[in-house]
């Protein structure tokens, strides 16, 4: 009686091994599929800086291209970082030497620019040239950990290359942005009436590279996940700890990279573990295991973070559109996206194609739950700050994969499958599709990167002087610090990543510590001062709906790209 007991308690153990050990996928992952995929990825990215240097020829300065005008901001910090400034310089004004700074929110999450200023100033290269360069290595980064944690859920090399092409490409047009609003646009072809009822595009290119953020460390939201799929599936308790103390890492780096990605993380793990626990309770102490381990090691990080956020500059706050409602957020594309996720694996647990306790299937729907629970978190806390970012840079990524994974769960058993045909066919779309948005990126931004590129020998001449060590050059008689006036706002935004001198005004400068709100307004007005502006000069620019105008007129809550 005793062996038939131990034989069938073996037979169990050994099935759920098994069960385990097939829910993990295969063993051996087969890379190259990954890489071509990648490399297609990084061909995409980098069209733009080709096609920028190419198209001046001789007169290239060495600018990069540009695809989004927050890059500016960007740029001109890890410039000063490389210029060995401390982490709360403000690289507009000059301002943060001190020790006492306030913080701001690129000091705060300061691991994506120093990922980029400390093999900047190690080589000896500018920050134009890695803003230039990064975009590649952001696109192979993303591409490779979507790939890994697609086949690790699907056992599928190929759909899951023809996904990092699908997700990563369609971003755009699931966030309804570049080229679904930038066509009906043009009046020429499109009757005004529609027209009028589209706004124009607040982005073009890829979200997900937009430099420095979300590019640098979007990747590692699916590592995040692969992480945790392995901690929940592995036999093996020990190692099950070892990938949730890696998941809880990184979470500690997104805390300090980009507030948008590691709060969806913190969304995805609470959907994942609330899911975990209805439909495998069974597994409530690997449960507790996984995510006690992983909250163990976010919350310090998270204690530092609030820490130095309790410290920010009054115009951190300024800066945000911190809007205060219970209004939920239900009709974003993305979110629709999601509710087809969700009625799909409910209509497939009800057909019995898979089980709702599968974990494929609470993996796919907490991807999609996550999506509908950072755009409705207002409904219980009252607060929501610029859910476009959301909408831009993760949500409509994770809808993306959602839509791949329940593909993959309703065709895994049906006749006709999903054939290498069809997956290449569905690839090659969203691949052109994808080109067509950088393309529109490229073109949109030409001549204004054109400008910037035409700013490099003034600039470099300004940090000729800089370097000069001769104060009669760069300080004015009168003690006070020097500053450069450019009446090109757009210039403005871009001299600090090219020269160390402070601007006299721009654009973004509100967005960094170095002034109040109303130095900002006083300084912008002596600009239009200095440059002569009457009130017919005023109101011809306001007729202009110029962002970078509006900016100095009004309050950043005010404005919205959307």
């Amino acid at each position: 009686m005793d062996e038939t007991i131990h034989e069938v308690t073996r037979k169990m153990m050994n099935s759920t091994f098994t069960i385990a050990e097939r829910e993990l996928g295969p063993t051996r992952i087969r890379w190259r599929w990954g890489i071509g995929a990648a490399v297609l990825m990084m061909l995409v990215a980098l069209f733009p800086q080709i096609h920028f240097a190419v198209s001046r020829g001789h007169n290239w300065h060495g600018a990069n291209a540009i695809t989004h005008p927050d890059e500016v901001a960007y740029s001109a910090y890890v410039a000063s970082l490389i210029r060995g400034n401390p982490r709360r310089y403000d690289p507009y004004t000059g301002r943060g030497e001190e020790t006492n700074a306030a913080e701001s929110l690129f000091s705060i999450q300061f691991i994506p620019a120093y990922t980029m200023a400390v093999p900047g100033r190690w080589l000896g290269l500018s920050a134009s040239t890695l803003f230039g360069c990064f975009p590649v290595l952001c696109a192979c980064a993303s591409s490779l950990a979507l790939f890994w944690f697609l086949t690790l859920l699907t056992r599928d090399e190929r759909l899951s290359a023809g996904a990092v092409l699908f997700v990563l490409c369609l971003g755009t047009l699931i966030a309804r942005q570049g080229i679904v609003r930038y066509v009906p646009n043009l009046n020429y072809l499109i009757p005004m009436w529609l027209s009028e009822r589209v706004l124009p595009p607040s982005v073009y290119h890829l979200p997900f590279l937009r430099l420095y953020q979300p590019a640098i460390a979007f990747p590692l939201f699916f590592v995040l996940c692969g992480f945790v799929w392995f901690a929940l599936n592995v036999p093996n308790l020990r190692r099950s700890l070892l990938w949730a103390m890696g998941g809880g890492l990184v979470v500690d780096a997104l805390i300090f990279s980009y507030f948008y990605l590691w709060t969806a993380a913190a969304a995805w793990l609470a959907c994942t573990g609330v899911l975990w626990l209805l439909f495998r309770r069974g597994e409530l102490k690997r449960l507790v295991l996984v995510f006690g381990t992983v909250a163990a090691i976010a919350l310090p990080a998270a204690g530092v973070y609030l820490t130095m956020l309790s410290r920010r500059a009054l115009t951190v706050d300024a800066a945000q559109a911190l809007v205060f409602t219970h209004q939920p957020d239900l009709f974003r594309l993305s979110e629709i996206g999601s509710f087809i996720v969700l009625a799909m694996l409910t209509v497939g647990v009800r057909r019995r194609l898979f089980q709702a306790r599968e974990p494929l299937v609470l993996f796919t729907a907490s991807l999609a739950l996550m999506v509908v629970v950072v755009f409705n978190q207002q409904v219980v806390i009252g607060r929501s700050l610029q859910p476009i970012h959301y909408e831009w840079f993760i949500g409509n990524y994770c809808a993306l994969s959602a839509l791949v994974l329940t593909a993959a769960l309703w065709w895994r058993n049906k006749k006709p499958a999903l054939t290498d045909k069809r997956i290449a066919i569905v690839a090659c779309f969203a691949l052109i599709w994808g080109f067509g948005e950088v393309w529109l990126a490229t073109s949109v931004n030409y001549d204004r990167n054109v400008a910037s590129d035409e700013l490099r020998p003034v600039a470099e001449r300004l940090r000729a002087l800089a370097q000069s060590n001769n104060p009669a050059q760069t300080e004015p008689p009168n003690g006070q610090a020097a500053a450069v006036l450019i009446a090109d706002l757009p210039l403005a935004d871009i001299l600090p990543t090219c020269a160390p001198q402070a601007v006299l005004w721009a654009p973004r400068m509100l967005v960094f510590p170095g002034v109040t709100e109303a130095e900002d307004r006083q300084r912008f007005f002596q600009q239009l001062y200095y440059l002569g502006y009457d009130e017919p000069k005023i109101w011809k620019e306001l007729e202009k709906a110029d962002w970078n105008f509006y900016a100095g007129l009004f309050p950043y809550y005010r404005l919205s790209r959307v």
